[in-house]
């Protein structure tokens, strides 16, 4: 059972409401693909995705 969390700058989810559908949507097709069983049967996929506020992110020390 594959879990994918993703996580990004809750206010790029805030402008634009379809998109976390979308990406979990997309990433469940890509993982189907490569971890199908040889029979087709799909993996039971769970996909997440998380807005998180751009001040508690930081990169090489420094707040985004």
């Amino acid at each position: 059972m594959p879990l994918v969390n993703v996580k990004m700058f809750e206010h790029r989810l805030q402008q634009d409401p379809g998109l976390a559908q979308r990406l979990a949507v997309a990433i469940d097709e890509v993982v189907a693909e490569h971890c199908s069983a040889p029979d087709g049967t799909r993996p039971d996929t769970w996909v997440t995705v998380e807005g998180v506020p751009r001040e508690q992110w930081t990169f090489n020390g420094e707040t985004r």
